[in-house]
């Protein structure tokens, strides 16, 4: 059985962020109940600092509303103001600690600053709170080794197996430790590095895919990782790594005939629909580029990259005013690049 790991996918649930249901104020007053539903109007409408302004009035009237603590984390979190966003959503999980989306919300929060050690800490909540899905405890096992803590990720993968048994998924994430940092799992006192048994020869071509990117030979890579994909076309990293490959090359036909027979197989993954929507657009095809870039987006609404797109093929198909929101959406949801400011500031597309 293969299990999603949503740590490299969490932002597909931006739309949770629109989904909470508020908890009832304990000053139950017509003038707070007001104000929150000008806020929630504001932040939908992305006014944030006059949502933002309305939050903050009732908490001036009932400092431990659970929900309205919520909502300015989410405010100062589409804003990309991290500190704040944290504290925010740190005071409504102390006020209410059994409320799955605040946790969440934090476990974004956390992943955007890179902080895989709280991560941990937050994924152990949601596991508490969610003992039944497994996807909790491979993600918390993935923080814990992006973390560097070796020794926790492999005690997290032995709860999984516990758990939920064996399965290819969870064997793959185990070797994946034992080949990245043999030294340090044996120092760790988690088995003998000689008795790691050696990669597979599919898991070899990665490696040897994966250190011929990293040194700059693409065309290199690129074979290694179609030679993976005709031996097993269920290897998901092959497919990803290889589309990215080809646009970085300019393959754009290829591109597009690969991302579909990835999509074939993994439809439900954002990422192939936005390389395949890039792709399209750079050959000229803005009508399905337009298609695939709204695909990518129906799984994943937040994603800062994916608006961008979205933006660029609006633009290019005559529609400048919905291609400047879009824009603006990606840069609220974290998308920093000069190269989008520029858009945004002389309000057209750029190479």
């Amino acid at each position: 059985m293969k299990y999603k790991v949503l740590l490299l996918v969490l932002l597909g649930y931006g739309p949770i962020l629109f989904a909470q249901k508020p908890a009832v104020s304990k000053v139950d007053t017509a003038m707070i109940k007001v104000l929150f539903f000008a806020g929630l109007r504001d932040k939908l409408n992305e006014d944030y600092s006059k949502a933002n302004e309305s939050f903050n009035k009732i908490l001036s009237l009932d400092p431990n509303n659970a929900a309205v603590h919520y909502e300015v984390a989410v405010v100062n979190y589409r804003q990309n103001n991290l500190y704040e966003a944290e504290v925010a959503i740190k005071k409504a999980t102390a006020i209410e600690a059994n409320n799955t989306w605040y946790w969440m919300l934090m476990a974004e929060l956390y992943k955007r600053k890179g902080d895989m050690l709280a991560m941990t800490g937050v994924l152990n909540q949601l596991i508490r709170l969610s003992p039944e899905k497994p996807e909790y405890y491979f993600d918390r096992s993935n923080a814990y080794l992006l973390a560097g803590k070796t020794a926790e990720a492999m005690k997290s993968y032995d709860e999984v197996e516990k758990k939920f048994g064996s399965s290819d998924e969870l064997t793959r994430l185990r070797r994946r430790v034992t080949l990245g940092g043999r030294e340090a799992l044996s120092s760790e006192g988690i088995g003998d590095a000689k008795q790691v048994k050696e990669p597979t020869a599919e898991e070899q071509k990665i490696l040897l895919a994966e250190s011929l990117y990293k040194k700059g030979d693409l065309n290199g890579a690129l074979t290694q990782f179609k030679a993976v994909l005709e031996s097993n076309e269920q290897s998901y990293r092959a497919w990803e790594q290889a589309l990215n490959i080809q646009l970085l090359l300019k393959q754009y036909k290829d591109a597009i005939k690969m991302a579909d027979a990835a999509l074939s197989i993994y439809p439900n993954q954002a990422i192939l629909y936005y390389f395949m929507a890039l792709a399209l657009q750079q050959d000229h095809q803005n009508d399905l580029a337009l298609t695939n870039a709204k695909s990518a987006l129906e799984l994943d609404a937040e994603n800062g990259v994916y608006l961008e797109l979205y933006g660029d093929i609006l633009f290019l198909k005559g529609d400048r005013e919905l291609a400047l929101v879009q824009w603006k959406k990606a840069k609220a949801a974290g998308n920093g690049s000069e190269k989008l400011n520029k858009k945004i500031n002389e309000r057209k597309y750029l190479e």
